[in-house]
C-alpha cells in the first residue's frame, strides 16, 4: 500500500471510511481519527450592541424548497449499493484492496433534522491478499443540515450499531471500525431529488461515488 494511496482512502466520505478501518485492521496499523465538534464554539465575552449569533443544540434542515423531497425514508438496494463500492474500487485501483458489499442500506431523514443510516449487512475486503469479513447490525443516529444542494451530517451516535470483523475467519479486535466509521452517505454530499429517487454525491480525493436511492 502506498503513502499516496493510504492518503486518499482516509479523505473518503461516507461508506468509505469504512475502507480505512479494514485497511488499519489489515496492516496492523490503525491511526486515530480526528472527531468534528457538533457545532461551532461559541465565542464568550461582554454583550454588544449586535448581539453574535450562536448554533442550536440541535442543527436543523435549512430551509430549502427540495426539504419536502428529502425528508423521508429512503432505500439503497443491493445493485446500488454494489455501484458505490464499484466507484470506490476504481478509485482505489492499484492499491491492492478491493471490497465486495452483501445487503442493502436505509435512509431515513426527519423533519427535525435527524436521521438513521442502517448499512448494508456485509463487506468483504480483499487487502493484498489478506480477506477481511465485516458484519453490520443495527444503525447509526445524527442530525443533518441542508444548504441549498449540500446535504452534510453534523452529528453522529454509532452506539447503535454493532459491528463483527474476521480475518481469515477468526475474529479480530472491530474497535478501530467503530472508531472511524462514518458510513452515511450524507457525511457531506451534493444531492439531487426527485419524488421517487434520491441521489447523493460524495466527494472521494478528486472523484466521485454515487448513492442513488429509492423512496420506500
Amino acid at each position: 500500500m502506498t503513502a499516496y494511496a493510504e492518503g486518499v482512502i482516509r479523505r473518503f466520505s461516507p461508506l468509505a471510511v469504512v475502507t480505512a478501518a479494514v485497511l488499519a485492521l489489515g496492516l496492523s496499523a490503525c491511526a486515530p481519527v480526528e472527531e468534528k465538534p457538533a457545532t461551532e464554539p461559541t465565542p464568550t465575552g461582554s454583550a454588544s450592541a449586535t448581539p453574535t449569533p450562536t448554533p442550536s443544540a440541535t442543527p436543523s434542515p435549512s430551509p430549502t424548497a427540495d426539504l419536502a423531497c428529502l425528508v423521508g425514508a429512503w432505500h439503497m438496494g443491493q445493485d446500488q449499493v454494489t455501484a458505490f463500492y464499484n466507484d470506490v474500487n476504481s478509485l482505489m485501483a492499484g492499491s491492492g484492496a478491493k471490497f465486495t458489499p452483501v445487503g442493502t442500506a436505509d435512509l431515513i431523514l426527519r423533519k427535525d433534522g435527524t436521521y438513521k443510516w442502517t448499512p448494508a449487512e456485509q463487506v468483504t475486503a480483499n487487502v493484498s491478499g489478506t480477506t477481511i469479513l465485516i458484519n453490520f447490525k443495527g444503525s447509526i443516529t445524527g442530525t443533518y443540515t441542508v444548504t441549498g444542494n449540500g446535504i452534510g451530517s453534523q452529528t453522529q451516535d454509532t452506539s447503535g450499531l454493532e459491528i463483527v470483523a474476521t480475518i481469515d475467519g477468526k475474529g479480530t479486535d472491530a474497535g478501530a471500525i467503530s472508531q472511524q466509521i462514518s458510513v452515511a452517505p450524507i457525511s457531506d454530499a451534493k444531492y439531487g431529488c426527485k419524488p421517487d429517487t434520491l441521489t447523493l454525491i460524495n466527494k472521494l480525493s478528486d472523484s466521485t461515488a454515487t448513492s442513488v436511492l429509492h423512496r420506500e
